[in-house]
């Protein structure tokens, strides 16, 4: 029974890594990560935690809720490991019970740093990634689902290794807990390589988000930062023509034509959110179209701008090759590019010609 739980834990550490990792790309839960570290850190350093904490009162306000933490399970053992797995899961439960809940809140409860950590981060997104055109109607929902994701990271993931950690430590199994520790080491590695090769970059939620929001704000603008991009790209192919070498077989473009075309959206964008788009083109070898594109998600329609090589725009999908229409998962109106939000304002389209500025 021992030998199993051993290995269940094993494979928890082995595989929580990757869904912290990419939970870290997609959502702002530094905060947690703070927390649980410091609260394992005060665990493991003991009554040295405790006597930094009673000779210096900012030391033991910042590690007041770590304290409680440490206080806690010195007390009172960890459960059984299914419990901290499916502990989100169990929330009636450790609502209902007045010793789960209290496990609850010294869990998740925040420590001095983690505040400040969350604190910091919120109002850094807010001045640099919303303002000037989203106010705090689009940011506070995002706030509200930034602490869901953080609490989710928490209970889901961080709550079996915080619990895993101290059983072991408290119980002197220091071989099977450093096993463990290299494991979580080895796959936070791997993870981490696996996101940094990745074709596509990570793009966070909130980012995706406010790429459809400020487009909603000001529909010309958007446009014109999207045709500036497609500019860009093909700028970047006509300085060096072997630039192009970088489409690949589905049509997307990589290297300097997708930078040139990610410089020219921040005109509008922020620089996470003009990460967000993609470039393709056709044909592969001698390019004569290319799409700059944000792709359909959740129902809405692609946000895309497309020009030919003659500098003429292609406001119609019906001009797009199904290559296109496939990596932009097909736009569901077939006319001109931005056209729910042009009808939702009622604006009319542009012209279809674009001449390029030399």
């Amino acid at each position: 029974m021992a030998y199993g739980d051993f290995v269940s834990r094993f494979l928890f550490f082995s595989l929580a890594p990757f869904g912290i990792v990419v939970a870290a790309e997609l959502f702002p839960v530094r905060g947690a990560l703070v927390d649980v570290g410091l609260a394992l850190a005060v665990f493991a350093l003991g009554e040295a935690a405790r006597r930094w904490a009673h000779r210096w009162r900012p030391v033991a306000l910042a590690l007041s809720t770590a304290l409680r933490f440490e206080s806690y399970y010195r007390e009172r053992p960890p459960r059984v490991f299914a419990y901290y797995v499916f502990y989100p899961l169990l929330f009636p439960y450790w609502l209902a019970n007045r010793e789960a809940r209290h496990e609850f809140l010294v869990f998740r409860g925040y420590t001095m740093g983690g505040f400040v950590v969350l604190l910091v981060s919120m109002v850094w997104q807010y001045f640099a990634n919303f303002l000037p055109e989203l106010g705090l109607r689009e940011f506070l929902p995002w706030v509200l689902v930034a602490l869901t994701a953080e609490m989710l990271l928490a209970l889901g993931l961080l709550m079996p290794i915080a619990t895993t950690v101290v059983l072991y430590h408290s119980s002197a199994r220091r071989g099977r807990l450093l096993v463990l520790l290299a494991a979580g080491l080895l796959s936070t590695a791997l993870s981490i390589a696996r996101v940094a090769r990745r074709r596509d970059p990570v793009v966070s939620y909130g980012a995706r988000d406010r790429v459809a929001q400020r487009t909603a704000v000001d529909p010309e603008r958007a446009h014109q930062a999207l045709l500036a991009g497609v500019r860009a790209a093909w700028s970047a192919n006509e300085a060096q023509p072997n630039s192009m070498s970088g489409v690949q077989d589905d049509g997307k473009v990589e290297g300097e034509p997708l930078d040139r075309a990610h410089d020219a959206l921040e005109g509008y964008y922020k620089h996470d959110e003009a990460h967000a788009f993609d470039l393709w083109a056709s044909p592969r070898s001698a390019p004569q179209m290319m799409v700059v594109y944000f792709e359909e998600r959740h129902g809405r329609p692609p946000i895309w701008a497309a020009m030919r090589a003659d500098t003429t725009e292609i406001v119609s999908t019906d001009e797009l090759p199904a290559g296109a229409l496939r990596a932009m998962r097909r736009a569901a109106d077939g006319t001109a590019p931005l056209l729910p939000w042009r009808r939702l304002l009622r604006l009319t389209p542009k012209a279809p010609r674009v001449e390029r500025t030399p």
